[in-house]
């Protein structure tokens, strides 16, 4: 039999998935994607960065029988109001994370709601799209993220581009060849640099909803019917691998494990019945996924064996060691990784080793309060003296290892594997209820989300969760 392309393959499972072969964890898992994407839209609805993309939009994009923008009901083309719901799910950096540097939510969530709003699809079906398009992006970009970051370009919007397009095929009710033209043209679309990250330029703001635009555009084309995909567009001699990863044979040069060479046939093998999308991570913090683990892991050995930050001599956190030079080996932010510095690592470790946590999105806060927490010098002092980075490459990714040291020579060491960040609904939600601790019109409305997303396969339209959104502004 002859091998299909992967392209031909996820077009094929993506056109004939439906909701009842979605096993009960990956439906549950993808509520927890819906409601993490829409918390984050809530809790950034009112930043500066937000309210402009909104009302730009509203400018160029407005169109009163469009699509609908989360949170205020205005409308939009279609490509608008996704680039808008993009925004206010980004805006916050309350986003989920695959494998350390993609972010599928605030790229594949925009294109499913409003894909789903202008079709008139049921939950049942933006569920089922969601799978698709998830498990298309996580298998897409699994063992590849550190050679794509390593050819300077930003693996996020990369690989996410594509994911939209399928869950927009998906909800545009593509066939097969539909499908395979949508993945072919996202393939074209998809981009985002790593220089930004690298220097701290701030343009990568806008390239998760231009990766979600991109992605709904490329279905869009392919429903017109006369793009032919090209069938070997991802894993071709010039196709997409090739490209931005530098081979077309598999050929690594960075991994998080311990081979350079992939077996293509690896993307697909198995697929609709192991589920990738399973191990998506939810960040809470305003910082990268890497760091995630690390505060959670500091601060629970805080209190669980009573840490006086007076009493430590040395923290030391072992970590993959291509968390320690984000965004790639090849272009480090910072080549001295052991260099304190305030918003990195060291300073993370610090905040949860003083004040027995950091700030959450949104929400509560640990430290001294009414002035900038940089600012806080016993957490700078800490930072700069007692904490130090251990980089390992046999570690997992997102799985740090801290051993503190005590003055009396007495140490503790713990571990934090990866599986722990693996939240299902109910968990998420006991998360997030410290992103809306105070009673409000965003706390009302995470609790409306919350109940509409139990319920989500149940209902006829979209709208619920639209109108779940209004709330945050005291509709």
């Amino acid at each position: 039999m002859t091998q299909l392309s992967i392209s031909r393959a996820f077009a094929r499972w993506t056109a004939n998935l439906k909701y009842e072969d979605l096993p009960p964890a990956v439906v549950d898992k993808l509520k927890a994607i819906v409601l993490h994407a829409l918390s984050s839209a809530v809790l950034g609805s009112d930043s500066p960065q937000a309210l402009k993309t909104l009302a730009l939009t509203l400018a160029e994009e407005g169109k009163a029988d469009g699509a609908t923008i989360l949170v205020t009901g205005e409308q939009a083309t279609r490509i608008g109001a996704t680039f808008a719901n993009s925004e206010l799910m980004h805006a916050s950096n309350l986003f989920d994370s695959y494998r350390m540097l993609t972010h599928p939510g605030p790229v594949l969530l925009p294109a499913a709601l409003v894909n789903a709003d202008l079709e008139g699809r049921t939950g049942k079906e933006i569920i089922t799209a969601l799978a698709a398009g998830y498990e298309f992006v996580c298998r897409l970009c699994d063992d590849f993220i550190p050679s794509t970051a390593a050819r300077g370009f930003r693996p996020s919007p990369i690989y996410s581009t594509l994911g939209a397009a399928l869950v927009s095929g998906k909800l545009l009710n593509l066939d097969e060849n539909g499908l395979v033209a949508a993945i072919s043209l996202a393939a074209n679309f998809a981009s985002g640099l790593n220089e930004g990250p690298r220097v701290g330029g701030n343009e990568l703001y806008i390239h998760e909803p231009q990766a979600a635009r991109n992605g709904v555009f490329a279905a869009v084309m392919a429903r017109l019917g006369h793009i032919k995909g090209s069938e070997l567009t991802l894993e071709g001699d010039a196709g997409f691998y090739n490209a931005f990863t530098g081979s077309s044979k598999g050929k690594l040069t960075y991994a998080f494990k311990e081979s350079l060479q992939i077996d293509f046939a690896s993307v697909t093998k198995n697929l609709g019945q192991e589920f990738k999308l399973l191990t998506v991570m939810f960040r809470m913090y305003p910082c990268p996924g890497y760091n995630q683990p690390v505060i959670e892991l500091m601060a629970e050995m805080k209190k669980k064996y009573s840490l006086s930050a007076n009493d430590i001599q040395e923290v030391a956190v072992s970590m993959n060691w291509l968390e320690t030079l984000y965004p790639s080996p090849e272009f480090p932010r910072f080549a001295d990784y052991q260099t304190p510095r305030i918003g990195e690592t060291h300073y993370f470790v610090a905040h949860a080793a003083v004040n027995g946590g950091v700030p959450v999105v949104g929400g509560q806060t640990y430290g001294p309060t009414g002035h900038d927490l940089a600012q806080d010098q016993v957490v700078l002092t800490f930072m700069r003296e007692r904490v130090k980075l251990v980089p390992e490459k046999q570690r997992p990714m997102f799985s740090p290892g801290i051993t503190v040291t005590m003055k009396n020579g007495q140490t503790f060491s713990d571990e934090y594997p990866y599986s722990r960040m693996e939240w299902n609904f109910a968990q998420l939600i006991e998360r997030l209820k410290e992103c809306f601790p105070e009673k409000g019109a965003k706390q009302r409305c995470f609790d409306q989300l919350i109940k509409v997303i139990e319920q989500l396969e149940q209902a006829d339209s979209v709208s619920p969760l639209f109108q779940a959104t209004y709330i945050a502004r005291g509709a």
